[in-house]
């Protein structure tokens, strides 16, 4: 029984001694504590609106980039049918029996400078 009635009032003396430590500490560094907490919570807040605004910028360039290849995508879709229309003419121009190899030398010649553009 002395052993344990011995731990105990160990324990109550280590108590005491912390919550007296405690006491000095919040009495000698309380205010700068709290001062660093608030200025850790400004700069928490800062780093959260940072992240929230980066994630919108993120978000409306993955956009924009988006609609810029769909537009390219639709002009390219454009020129291709056009370049197959004005070949599909140039051939039915050329005569059936005879193809005229200077007009579609011209033709694909054309064609060629329209996809270098």
């Amino acid at each position: 029984m002395e052993n344990k009635s011995e731990k105990s009032k160990a324990r109550e003396t280590t108590q005491e001694v912390d919550s007296r430590i405690a006491a000095v500490r919040d009495l000698i560094f309380g205010e700068n504590i709290q001062q660093y907490n608030t200025e850790f919570e400004d700069v928490y807040n800062r780093i959260k609106a940072l992240q929230n605004e980066t994630q919108k910028n993120l978000g409306a360039a993955v956009t924009n980039l988006e609609n810029k290849l769909a537009d390219l995508e639709s002009l390219m879709d454009h020129k291709f049918q056009d370049l197959n229309d004005d070949l599909d003419k140039r051939l039915a121009d050329l005569d059936d029996e005879k193809a005229d190899r200077r007009k579609l030398g011209k033709a694909l010649e054309k064609i060629a400078l329209m996809l270098q553009e």
